[in-house]
């Protein structure tokens, strides 16, 4: 029996030494028939890595993978699969992969309650994603105050790992960059604000960032300083009604906030008056002044940033100007017009031009001048323009109203009529026959008649009276006024301005006043002591000239080898009074003003004015020390 049993024994012991332990829940299993085998480790994308293996042996409860990432320790159980998986996927921290590019190293076995297969273990190193793609600044610009605001624009991102845009600013393309703002909407491409200065470069880049942290600067954009406004220019500055009136060029600038003139003092520029304008198509503007001032003025242009440009310096006066002559002769003199200021001159002179007895025209806008050998010329009150009129040499000359036409009889003893607004001839109104002459011209009513003398011949004897007539502008409706005796001769009629009176001078006897219309003779005007006086007839330059109140008019005689201004006030007694030995060629001293004459003074070889109430023994006021004068018109 004994032999028996150790007989069993023995077969028994043959049979477990040929049995197969595959049993994973059988703590002597042979854990190689159940370790999973073939592992590979495969990066999938940027952030992923699959570990796919081969399942071996019978059923067991799964398969656990653990994880290390380059010298570290192992991570027990990242993964715990059940045991029909045959692949995992590891979802990496990429920014630990850019941070860390080192190698992972992964291990999976299988489980079976607390039996475990043997380890197998893989490495990969993954590869580290590229840096995302940049994008550009495409435009800086910026709108104007008072709603100012710069805008950045720039391409839209197509990083498909998109963090966020990095938008920095620096003042010169290479200078220090600072981050200004992250933006983390791959959608917003556009930047506003308001707090900018463009009076420096700004300039802007986008920084393109991923979820790993990597960057991309892109390409940058600025915009240049705002340039300075350019200058503009003062082309002139009028005085005219007790205003300079300046005009200048227009400013080309976008950013145009205003003009402003401004009176300065030199040679500190120091601004003591301005005027603003804040519209850019204006170039031309007005500021008061008094008279008699000389300023100096520029013009600033600023634009909306407050910077601003001048332009040049002109000076301006308020003072009158004066036009002469430094001899009076028959061939004529250079004119001179100049200004009366002290510190500001204005000197233009016109050689060469013969002149004779120039005078203001125009309320001051212009020169009229006869000419030796022509009708006259005229030229603007700063001496441009100069335009000569042909035709025949007048020996008096009158104006209309407006001083836009003149009449004047001409060296053929008839009378002419000339526009001097348009370049053209003067036009003849009367045919001189039988030598019955016409002369002493001037218009009246409004200037829509002529007044003048004509010799009317009794007989061919060349005998006869000179008696007043009128005409209408075109030499035509030729109506009589005076009605001469014998051989009276009627010259230098002199309408008043109101058109009420008729001064006139009855040749080789004496001055005569008469109403218009009605009479046909007038009544002699005397002095004081009963004495008539005889107006000289004047060539050139009119004797006879009314005051503007149609009340006083300022004559002169020559008697005892002396000239004599006198003054005639109508409805006087006298009417006739002595204002200045001496004096001749006199004038007012502008159309509104009756109490001042402007006259030459024969002993002083000068020009002078007086107030027609002062007494004869006062003595005039020195004008201009030139044989001839004329003063300018306040404008």
């Amino acid at each position: 029996m004994k032999k028996i049993i150790i007989l069993m024994i023995l077969l028994l012991a043959c049979e477990d030494a040929k049995r197969v332990w595959d049993n994973p829940y059988d703590p002597r299993s042979d854990r190689s028939l159940w370790t999973p085998d073939t592992l590979q480790a495969t990066q999938l994308s940027s952030d992923k890595i699959e570990l796919s293996w081969l399942r071996k042996g019978r059923d067991f409860d799964g398969f656990t993978i653990d994880k290390k990432v380059g010298e570290g320790n192992w991570l027990d159980s990242v993964a715990i699969l059940w045991d029909s998986t045959f692949n995992w996927v590891d979802k990496l921290d990429l920014k630990e992969v850019v941070n860390n590019p080192v190698e992972y190293a992964y291990r999976i076995y299988a489980y079976a309650d607390s039996n475990i297969s043997n380890k197998v273990s893989v490495k990969i190193k993954p590869n580290i994603p590229g840096p995302p793609g940049s994008v550009n600044v495409l435009s800086v610009s910026y709108s104007l105050p008072p709603n100012a605001i710069l805008s950045v624009n720039w391409d839209k991102s197509s990083e498909g790992d998109f963090g966020k845009y990095n938008l920095y600013h620096g003042v010169t393309e290479s200078g220090t960059k600072s981050v200004i703002r992250s933006i983390d909407d791959i959608n917003t491409t556009t930047f506003d604000t308001s707090a900018f200065n463009p009076l420096q470069e700004n300039w802007y880049w986008v920084e393109v960032e991923d979820t790993t942290g990597q960057k991309t600067l892109g390409t940058g954009k600025g915009h240049p300083v705002d340039s300075v406004p350019g200058p503009v220019t003062l082309d002139s500055i009028t005085y005219k009604g007790g205003q300079f009136f300046f005009n200048w060029s227009k400013s080309p600038i976008s950013d145009f906030e205003q003009y402003v003139i401004e009176q300065i003092t030199l040679p500190d520029s120091t601004v003591v008056d301005s005027s603003v304008h804040n519209t850019q198509e204006t170039t031309s503007g007005g500021m008061n002044v008094e008279n008699d001032k000389e300023q100096i003025f520029r013009v600033r242009v600023m634009d909306k940033w407050n910077q601003s440009a001048w332009s040049n310096v002109r000076g301006a006066s308020s003072y009158q100007r004066v036009v002469k002559v430094d001899y009076i002769r028959e061939l004529g003199d250079d004119i001179t017009i100049s200004n009366m200021g002290p510190s500001l001159p204005f000197t233009h002179v016109l050689s060469n031009v013969n002149a004779q007895f120039p005078i203001w025209i125009q309320k001051g806008k212009k020169v009229f001048s006869l000419i030796d050998g022509g009708v006259g010329l005229l030229v603007n009150e700063n001496g441009t323009s100069l335009r000569t009129i042909s035709g025949e040499e007048p020996q008096d000359i009158a104006f209309n109203l407006d001083q836009s036409m003149a009449v004047f009889t001409g060296t053929d003893h008839n009378i002419y009529i000339v526009n001097l607004n348009e370049d053209e001839s003067p036009v003849k109104l009367t045919n001189e026959t039988n030598n019955e002459w016409y002369g002493d011209p001037e218009f009246i009513e409004g200037s829509n008649l002529i007044l003048y003398w004509q010799r009317k011949h009794q007989s061919n004897n060349n005998i006869g009276v000179k008696d007043i007539f009128t005409m209408d502008l075109d030499g035509k409706n030729v109506k009589q006024i005076t009605q001469a005796q014998n051989v009276e001769k009627f010259i230098l009629p002199r309408m008043s301005p109101d058109g009420a009176k008729i001064l006139y001078a009855l040749e080789g006897d004496g001055l005569y006043i008469m109403d218009y219309p009605g009479e046909t003779v007038g009544v002699a005007v005397t002095k004081a002591d009963g004495q008539k006086i005889m107006p000289v007839n004047s060539q050139y330059f009119r004797n006879m000239r009314w005051s503007f109140d149609s009340q006083k008019a300022i004559l002169w005689s020559f008697e005892n080898n002396s000239y004599f201004l006198y003054l005639f006030t109508l409805n006087a007694n006298p009417s006739l009074t002595l204002l200045q030995s001496g004096g001749r060629y006199a004038d007012w001293i502008n159309d509104t003003n009756a109490d001042t004459v402007i006259f030459r003074s024969e002993s002083s070889d000068a020009i002078f004015i007086k107030d027609v109430s002062e007494s004869s023994s006062t003595e005039p006021t020195l004008l201009h020390n030139a044989p001839w004068a004329q003063l300018q018109p306040r404008q």
